[in-house]
């Protein structure tokens, strides 16, 4: 049997306490003694005359023992205890209970003597529903424990899933390979006896080339439309979309009237619609080729139509129509035929065929390569790009130019030279800048700038050619301005990277009045940007390049703390006043011609200009806004262009470095934005971020850059000998039209 403990209340009198048996625990306590008020003063009036009627008692004090005590009690019993201590506690307010009633004679003990899962004797008196619950601490353990077992199953049972997993993964992709090793095979055996390739099979098998390398050999050899039916059911897709969009251009050209669909030569292996390489033609032309000018439209198109391999190649014309699917609308077409991705990679993988590295390759590959470049960067693939952008300007040094005319090479060496300077600008890398025989202070001399007759319109669908009207392009003299432009920001490159020593005032400003020079020398039909002259896309990208060039001149400086005070406020208005000119501009290019075809370089442009006015001027205009109109930006370009997505998310990040608030609508203007990872973001920008890295530039700059910045300012910029830059209309307020509001631009 358990012993008994007896717990000592206070009584009235503060002297004896009084005692009672816990059944629970079987062992004796004693309270500490507390004077209760005058509330129970009557009550301790009685319990002092029995204590002394039981002190005069002779006889030995009996101590009252209990009988047999549950161990655990039930819940009606401990309730009722619970009651009891509370009633008999020093501080309870005896007038709470029922008019007669005692707490210490009144109210139930409740001593437990039931066994579970018998009833105990004071609920079978009660006719009370006896149950018995787990002690708190045993109930604890017990869960305790059942939850370290459920963990264990369940790491056990994650690790036999993802074994499983695996093993179905490998089975499958060993299936896959059965099956497509079973139709190479098919092809060759189908081959054989009937197209006279049976000698060069038997010796290339003897070789020890693959199967599936012996049926590519041998698709290349037949017409695409004899070996549609030969293709592996993972690449037939491919194929399916090719024919579906021939479908849709040949119904459109004989809506329209016009006769066979079919291309003279055989210049891509994916299609032969004519129609479809217009289409594509003309989205290349109106949207890259004015801003990425990198061989000559004309001469190209000429070569096109004549199957002269001067000026046109397979490797070409497969590149540049693998640019121009990023450019497709693809609501001019079914739901079910609109995977413009893999038409696009469809043209990519045969324009990688097309290309074989070779000393004695023609200019043409090496222009395709460039091309190639321009396509697997707005992909998102930055990283494989950045190698046929090195490729294209090695070979460069090493091929034979005199197969082209004067002017058609000129336009290739300044556009690959812009393109490389562009590429390792906007992205922050080392600059790799071959050196050209061609491209010294007379470059593009022969490129015939007054007679740029070429046309430009808003194109996007087949449609447009009839619909929409004409405007003169002026896209070689944009060239021709961009590459001097990228000249100097070449130069900037060079000398934040600390290849023409170290940075001081002087090279920093004598750069900075280049820059200015640059613009001022822009001719009337270029310089002006307000909103009543609309000017087309590449000429306002042209401006826009011209802001961010001067942003990332004089920012290193703002980075390097080599300033303070007023002269380094001066600097910050300076970056900001050019941040806000780009900004606008951007704007009114989306208003004009929507951001749906800002490509890559653009698209960084956009995210550096942001960045510099969230960092340096968060509330005019509002950080909130200017991070709503970049993200909305790169949201409508992200249909064409998959390198928008991480170039969003690492735009978010710096909204949240800067502290500015992202717009409450984010998931609206975003869309499903996913998560994106590291991998991800070195293949957008094949760094893990896109801003300037401060390590590279900062210790290049001289460290008395401050000291000689105002005399050097006033000597190199102010200099009356030069000639003064003009202000654009929309810094100092005179008007050529209607000027562009930094206040209300973003609201729009």
């Amino acid at each position: 049997m358990s012993s008994h403990r007896r717990i000592l209340l206070p009584t009235a009198d503060s002297t004896r306490p009084l005692i009672f048996t816990d059944s629970s625990s079987g062992t004796a306590a004693t309270s500490r003694s507390y004077s209760t008020g005058s509330n129970n003063g009557s009550r301790g009036h009685e319990r002092r005359g029995s204590a002394d009627s039981a002190g005069n008692d002779d006889s030995p004090k009996k101590r009252r023992t209990a009988g047999t005590v549950a161990v655990i009690a039930c819940a009606e019993c401990r309730k009722a205890r619970q009651k009891y201590l509370e009633t008999t506690h020093p501080f309870f307010d005896a007038s709470l209970l029922p008019h007669g009633q005692s707490p210490t004679t009144d109210i139930d003990r409740a001593q437990c003597d039931g066994q579970s899962p018998t009833p105990c004797t004071r609920c079978q008196m009660r006719n009370l529903g006896c149950r018995y619950e787990p002690h708190t601490k045993t109930h604890k353990e017990f869960l305790l424990r059942e939850i370290a077992n459920l963990r264990k199953d369940n790491t056990r049972l994650k690790s036999i899933n993802e074994q499983v997993s695996e093993d179905a993964s490998d089975l499958q992709q060993r299936y896959h390979d059965l099956q497509a090793s079973q139709q190479w095979q098919q092809i060759i055996l189908n081959e054989i006896g009937s197209n006279g390739h049976d000698r060069e099979i038997i010796r290339k098998l003897r070789a020890g080339e693959t199967s599936e390398q012996i049926a590519r050999w041998l698709s290349e050899q037949i017409p695409i439309s004899r070996n549609m039916h030969m293709i592996p059911p993972d690449e037939r897709s491919l194929l399916d979309i090719v024919d579906a969009f021939e479908l849709h251009y040949r119904t459109e050209q004989r809506q329209r009237g016009q006769g066979s669909d079919a291309t003279k030569c055989q210049w891509t292996k994916v299609s032969t619609s004519q129609t479809l390489l217009n289409h594509l033609f003309s989205l290349y032309f109106t949207w890259v080729h004015p801003i990425h000018m990198l061989f000559s439209e004309t001469a190209f198109k000429e070569s096109f139509d004549t199957c002269d391999d001067t000026y046109c190649c397979p490797s070409l014309v497969n590149a540049v129509c693998a640019m121009a699917c990023h450019l497709m609308n693809t609501d001019d077409v079914d739901d079910e035929i609109d995977d413009v991705a893999t038409l696009a990679n469809g043209f990519m993988n045969q324009a990688r065929r097309e290309v074989i590295p070779a000393k004695g390759m023609p200019l043409t590959s090496v222009q395709a390569l460039a091309v190639m470049y321009l396509a697997e960067l707005s992909n998102g693939k930055a990283r494989s790009a950045c190698g046929y952008l090195r490729a294209c300007t090695e070979y460069l040094k090493v091929i034979d130019l005199d197969e082209q005319s004067f002017d058609a090479r000129e336009i290739t060496l300044c556009g690959i030279q812009t393109l490389n300077t562009s590429s390792t600008g906007m992205t922050y890398q080392k600059l790799y800048a071959p050196e050209f025989q061609a491209m010294d202070l007379s470059f593009m001399q022969h490129v015939d700038l007054d007679g740029d007759r070429d046309v430009w319109r808003f194109y996007r669908t087949s449609g447009d050619h009839q619909n929409l009207p004409l405007r003169p392009s002026h896209a070689i003299l944009t060239a021709y301005h961009q590459s001097q432009l990228f000249r100097i920001i070449h130069a900037s490159l060079n000398l934040y990277c600390g290849l023409c020593g170290r940075a001081t005032a002087d090279a920093i400003l004598t750069l900075y009045r280049r820059y200015l020079d640059w613009e001022h020398d822009l001719p009337p039909v270029l310089r002006r940007v307000d909103v009543e002259a609309q000017q087309l896309p590449h000429i306002l990208f042209l401006h826009v390049q011209y802001h961010v060039a001067v942003i990332q001149h004089l920012e290193p400086l703002l980075r390097s703390k080599a300033f303070d005070g007023s002269s380094e406020d001066f600097i910050i208005n300076l970056v900001i006043r050019h941040a806000k000119d780009a900004i606008g501009i951007l704007q009114q290019s989306r208003r004009l011609y929507s951001t749906r075809y800002l490509l890559p370089l653009m698209s960084f442009c956009a995210i550096h200009v942001g960045d510099t006015l969230i960092r340096y001027s968060p509330d005019d205009p509002p950080g909130t806004q200017v991070v709503e109109f970049c993200l909305a930006t790169l949201q409508e370009a992200s249909a064409g262009f998959p390198i928008c997505g991480p170039l969003q998310e690492l735009f978010k990040r710096s909204a949240d470095e800067c502290g500015v608030q992202l717009p409450s609508n984010i998931e609206e203007i975003t869309g499903n934005l996913g998560n994106y990872g590291m991998d991800d973001i070195l293949d957008a920008c094949t760094r893990l971020d896109y801003k300037q890295p401060i390590d590279q530039s900062v210790r290049h700059v001289d460290d008395k850059v401050e000291e000689k910045w105002a005399n050097k300012w006033q000597q190199i910029v102010e200099n009356p000998a030069r000639p003064a830059p003009p202000t654009p209309p929309w810094r100092k307020g005179q008007s050529r039209g209607k000027q562009m509001r930094i206040d209300t631009m973003l609201n729009a």
